[in-house]
């Protein structure tokens, strides 16, 4: 047909001329689509989102196989570098779009990384997904033909020195070229040397580089205030040396602790562009420590957590399993009845939604448990957790305060009358507790907290205490909910237990795990194990111990 048709003219076309109408309306967008695919792109899951939502100078974003971990950075630097961003993220154009600029993006490797995956995925003409060409799940190359060199790739891309040109458009005015970005290629196994030279606004590294070549990186990025985003998994070999990253991206990009520095974590299940029947298959035939890391992109170095069912995020539990598992839709249902989610395992209905962080108000009636950990060079760190009436354990608050025993008394009383907690009883460190707290011997940690104001007994130090704890963190068949809760205030809680890990023999992987706990990250731990020795009882806390009644004695008044 091919010609303008005003409105008013659409009732008068015959069936056939409307028919010829809506297959031309398809052919054009699904053309647009091709040439223009970043303008359609959607995050494969929420937190893919997050990513692209935050200004850190430094991002890293574990993630599983196929959990759009380098998708999402990818179109993070298209659409920077082009000025042609995506209609999900028109948003961040004012906070991201900087005019033309250079980038560099470090693969595995030339020949069987960027050849064959990473090219292919900018191509304007090349199809990557898991549904047939122009399917929902999946997409075209995310470089728009018109941002390339009179719209053609090989004009824009040179193969000998792997650097691509693209056209740099005006985000609020698309016709108007604002000059030329460029993006060069590298792999890591090349020498840190070569990676010496140039000044580039945006990094992308796909997979952990070495140290020495993500120094090289870090300089060419500092005099135009650049980023750099790490996209990775975690090698599941415990003994390649990934501590530097771990040190200085994962920590401080969790913690918080340096707002440049972000961390991310993409679960392969969340992402709504594969199959993830096809996921839940395959991870049903991993261990827990594989699946942890090719799912859910954990560093391995977590695998031996000494309580490892917490989570401050939230994951499925199969109480017929006693496991977390990956929920997958049924396979066989009554039609006209809804589809259920089972367990990927054991496909059973018996599963549920958990998560140990939330945030709750502290209960004023309920009784409060102070559990403190005293340190002669360190800060004294305590925290307080609540008996429900059934008997569940709620850490409302946690504190730690460098200073002496008096210092610690007025944090405590603040802290205490803030949440109106009523504190029944105090635990203290029994090792600790009972060491001299300086040059007088008979002056313990104890005693000098109990002239302060805090009358603590020593807590049971049983290795018990941690099994325990461990029971507790699973959720209860009942209830479908675990049976402690940590509040989201609770940082350096959270932070700990996620870190307390079993101390190996070695870095091999045919030695057993060694059952002794790694001196790092135990406070908070610790105090948790006291507390759960402690055997807290509501009704005891609350009412007191019973009155033991000899047999035949009378009772009441003469």
């Amino acid at each position: 047909m091919k010609r303008d048709i005003p409105p008013d003219q659409l009732p008068e076309l015959s069936d056939e001329e409307l028919r010829e109408l809506l297959a031309e309306v398809v052919t054009v967008s699904q053309e647009d689509r091709k040439q223009n695919a970043i303008l359609y792109y959607q995050p494969a899951s929420s937190k893919a989102q997050t990513v692209h939502d935050t200004a850190a100078k430094m991002v890293g974003i574990g993630g599983g196989n196929g959990s759009s971990k380098t998708e999402t950075a990818l179109v993070e630097m298209i659409m920077c570098a082009t000025g042609i961003f995506p209609n999900s993220q028109k948003h961040l154009i004012k906070q991201k779009f900087k005019g033309p600029i250079q980038c560099r993006m470090v693969v595995e490797s030339l020949t069987t990384t960027l050849e064959p995956i990473i090219l292919p995925k900018l191509m304007w003409h090349r199809w990557t997904g898991v549904d047939q060409q122009g399917g929902k799940r999946g997409h075209w190359g995310w470089i728009p033909k018109n941002c390339l060199i009179d719209g053609d790739w090989q004009k824009s891309f040179s193969q000998k020195l792997r650097v691509l040109r693209v056209l740099c458009r005006d985000p609020e005015n698309p016709d108007k070229i604002l000059g030329e970005s460029s993006i060069q290629f590298m792999s890591k196994d090349q020498d840190p040397s070569d990676f010496a030279s140039g000044d580039f606004h945006f990094i992308l590294h796909d997979e952990p580089p070495s140290l020495a070549i993500f120094r090289e990186n870090e300089a060419r990025t500092m005099r135009v205030d650049g980023r750099i985003f790490l996209a990775m998994t975690w090698p599941d070999d415990p003994s390649i040396n990934v501590d530097w990253l771990y040190n200085e991206v994962y920590e401080p990009g969790r913690t918080g602790s340096n707002p440049d520095i972000a961390w991310f974590e993409l679960w392969t299940t969340e992402n709504k562009n594969l199959k993830q029947e096809a996921v839940a298959s395959q991870a049903s035939k991993w261990g827990q420590e594989i699946t942890d890391v090719r799912i859910y992109g954990r560093p391995i170095r977590f695998s031996n957590r000494i309580h490892p069912e917490f989570t401050d995020t939230t994951k499925t539990w199969c109480f017929t399993c006693g496991k977390p598992t990956i929920p997958v839709p049924q396979e066989f249902t009554i039609e006209g009845i809804k589809q259920r989610e089972v367990c990927q395992f054991c496909q059973s209905e018996k599963i549920s939604e958990y998560n140990h962080v939330k945030e709750f108000d502290a209960a004023h009636s309920w009784p409060t448990i102070f559990v403190m950990d005293p340190h002669p060079r360190k800060p004294h760190m305590f925290m307080w957790v609540q008996i429900s009436p059934s008997d569940d354990w709620y850490q409302v608050a946690e504190g730690k305060v460098e200073g002496d025993c008096t210092d610690v008394r007025k944090y405590v009383d603040r802290v205490e009358e803030e949440l109106g907690l009523n504190v029944v009883q105090r635990l203290i460190d029994p090792n600790m507790g009972a060491s001299p707290s300086g040059q007088k011997r008979e002056a313990t940690w104890q005693s000098e907290f109990s002239a302060a104001g805090l009358h603590c007994d020593l807590a049971g130090d049983s290795e018990i205490g941690r099994t325990r704890f461990n029971m507790m963190l699973k959720p209860d068949f009942d209830t479908l909910q675990p049976r402690v809760f940590i509040h989201s205030r609770c940082k350096d809680t959270i932070y700990q237990i996620q870190r307390f890990v079993w101390d190996n023999f070695s870095t091999r992987t045919d030695r057993d795990v060694k059952q002794v706990p790694k001196p790092k990250y135990d406070d908070f731990p610790a105090m948790w194990r006291y507390l759960a020795n402690s055997e807290p009882n509501f009704n005891f806390l609350k009412m007191g111990a019973p009155v033991i009644q000899r047999q035949g004695t009378r009772r009441g008044s003469y």
